[in-house]
């Protein structure tokens, strides 16, 4: 019970600070001004230019049908930015595919060099500043047979001579969903907009890189952890969220590869976001396998494909990128997948929470997304914000946590079955003991009643010098514990063999603190005396010296010692799990304490067997 409040804890604790962190990231906002654009006038005369970026959001004039503004044509009005479709200008509905100009009066402070950042505005258009053709990106057309499309943001630098600026932008879609200046646009001196710019870029390119980090974490910690399949679903959902947000931003991308015609680019943004869902679709599905075995998702699986694969293989055709083919394509799998994880999250399976979690933030956030980009989401502290980028990274930091519990997991229950190996290698020395010293007192019984009575008496003071520790419980214990072992088993083989046992203990008292593995030295004495004593008196002595960091223990005995060939035989053998005696002991000083056993012997001499330690309380 401690162990899940601990983990709610740690879950509440992480979504706390991943907020902080994504809000942080967020919040690093490119500064500019926005002012009040009405009837497609803005006024700047009594403004200081010098320092100032200035956002043209607002109600511009707009000519719908012509690239004609001048005479008595009338004309209405478009907010920026904004697409024009659907719209009514003058009585009449727009298209999506459609033509017009759009019209911007300025008065600044004085005459002067200022500038100009157009993003991408679709399809193409051409800029006049005071009736001047200042710039062309792409071909303006009538029909997409004459239109030239391009996708390249703009950079524009012109003088004024008078404080009146007229800006005409004149724009034709054939080609994209969305016409019209879908994009903020800037205004400003050269100075100003151009750190702008390059703030901006950095942000952009900033968010890439947090992506490829978070990529580069996901995919080498699943493939740590043996979980191949998830690592490749995640690195996939990661590389293809790169390449949307580079075309998202209008600028990364564009930067890199300017040789992409937008047919290209529509092609590859929206194969993307075809990717993304598989990826999702497969990560899910190995998470929980048993979810997955159902007919929907079958029928998902076969309908993402054909569609991924149409998108592929045929030309750039409008209607398979029309909001009403590809929009009920994403609701159907985020439903579906809403549902696998609800279900997942019901039934209380593992990581199901933080998944969910992450899940339901990255569908809000491409929801908001494509709000903003059809009605310009304009809300204090939240116009800058891109919420896909905040949905992705959060379902990533889910999935890190997810990760970091998993790991945390993996490590506890290693230490669980390591705690569990030693308790059961301690559990088997304990009946080995135990029936020698049965045996002995049973072998008695007929010849010496005396004898096995004392002998059963000491057992009893020997069980509970012994039982006060239960090694079930706890790995380790003091030296002086297991002293007081040895002395009581000495005491017990003295009852039988007539105190032929003399037992010297050698150690500082400030050493008998330290921990040790139970039952390490009883069964090392008691090796002494089965193998050791031949007649006469058999003296052992236990001896405890520090050396450096670590404490070197040993067993020495004047007995029969072992003879050559059996020394050589014992040190081949390796460290093993099973058996009792040398070999257990053996196996865990090893897995303990990265130690072993050192054997020294002389026939008819005696034998020494040390292992070292380290020094802890």
């Amino acid at each position: 019970m401690k162990e899940k409040h601990k983990k709610k804890r740690n879950a509440l604790l992480f979504l706390i600070l991943s907020v902080c962190i994504i809000s942080g990231l967020i919040s690093f906002r490119n500064q500019y001004d926005s002012y009040p654009i009405s009837d497609g006038f803005l006024d700047l005369s009594e403004e200081n230019m010098e320092g100032k970026v200035i956002r043209l959001n607002g109600i511009w004039r707009f000519y719908e049908g012509t690239f004609e503004d001048n005479g008595p044509l009338p004309y209405g009005s478009l907010e920026v930015p904004g697409t024009w479709r659907g719209k009514v200008i003058n009585g009449k509905k727009m298209d999506q595919h459609d033509i017009g100009v759009y019209e911007l009066r300025l008065r600044v402070p004085s005459p002067g060099d200022y500038c100009m950042k157009l993003n991408y505005i679709s399809s193409a258009y051409e800029l006049y500043i005071n009736d001047t053709k200042i710039l062309e990106n792409g071909r303006t057309g009538t029909d997409k047979m004459t239109e030239i499309p391009s996708w390249t943001p703009q950079f524009i630098y012109f003088h004024a001579d008078h404080k009146d600026i007229v800006i005409k932008l004149k724009v034709s879609n054939f080609h994209c969903n969305n016409g019209g200046i879908v994009l903020p646009l800037y205004f400003g001196r050269q100075a100003p907009l151009f750190r702008f710019h390059l703030l901006n870029l950095v942000k952009n390119i900033g968010f890439i890189g947090i992506l490829t980090g978070m990529a580069c974490y996901l995919y080498v910690f699943n493939w740590c952890l043996n979980k191949k399949a998830q690592s490749v679903y995640l690195w996939i959902f990661c590389v293809s969220v790169l390449v949307a947000s580079s075309i998202i931003d209008g600028e990364s991308l564009v930067s890199v590869l300017s040789f992409l015609t937008i047919n290209a680019v529509l092609k590859i943004e929206y194969v993307s976001f075809m990717v993304q869902i598989t990826a999702i679709q497969f990560f899910l599905w190995s998470m929980y396998p048993e979810l997955g075995r159902t007919h929907p998702v079958r029928f998902l699986i076969v309908m993402d494909f054909f569609y991924t694969a149409i998108l592929l293989c045929l030309p750039v055709m409008p209607v398979l990128y029309e909001n009403v083919v590809f929009i009920p394509v994403l609701f159907i799998n985020a439903l579906n997948y809403f549902l696998l994880i609800a279900k997942a999250f019901r039934l209380k399976k593992p990581n199901a929470g933080p998944i969910f979690l992450g899940y339901c933030t990255l569908i809000a956030s491409c929801i908001l997304q494509i709000v903003d980009i059809q009605y310009n989401i304009d809300i204090k502290y939240l116009g800058d914000i891109n919420f896909y980028y905040f949905g992705v990274l959060f379902f990533l930091l889910c999935q890190g946590y997810v990760l970091a519990v998993n790991v945390e997991d993996t490590y506890r229950q290693s230490e669980l079955a390591h705690e569990m190996e030693i308790a059961s290698l301690q559990a088997q020395i304990s009946p080995h003991f135990l029936f020698n010293i049965l045996h002995n007192i049973y072998s008695l019984m007929d010849t010496n009643g005396k004898m096995a009575k004392k002998l059963l008496m000491c057992l009893s003071d020997f069980l509970r010098v012994k039982y006060r520790f239960d090694y079930r419980t706890y790995t380790l214990y003091q030296l002086r514990e297991e002293l007081d072992l040895v002395n009581a088993y000495v005491q017990l083989e003295n009852v039988r063999m007539n105190d032929a046992l003399k037992l010297v203990i050698d150690a500082p008292d400030e050493l008998l603190s330290n921990d040790i593995l139970p039952l390490t030295l009883q069964p090392l004495v008691e090796n002494s005396i089965k193998h050791g004593y031949d007649s006469g008196e058999l003296n052992i002595m236990v001896t405890i010296r520090q050396a450096g960091d670590r404490l070197v223990i040993s067993v020495e005995d004047d007995g029969r010692g072992i003879r050559p060939e059996v020394l050589e035989s014992i040190s081949r053998i390796d460290a093993g799990k099973s058996g009792v005696g040398l070999n257990n002991i053996n196996y865990r000083l090893k897995i303990c304490f990265g130690s072993r056993l050192e054997i020294q012997s002389l026939w008819l001499k005696g034998t020494k067997i040390s292992f070292q330690i380290p020094k802890r309380g």
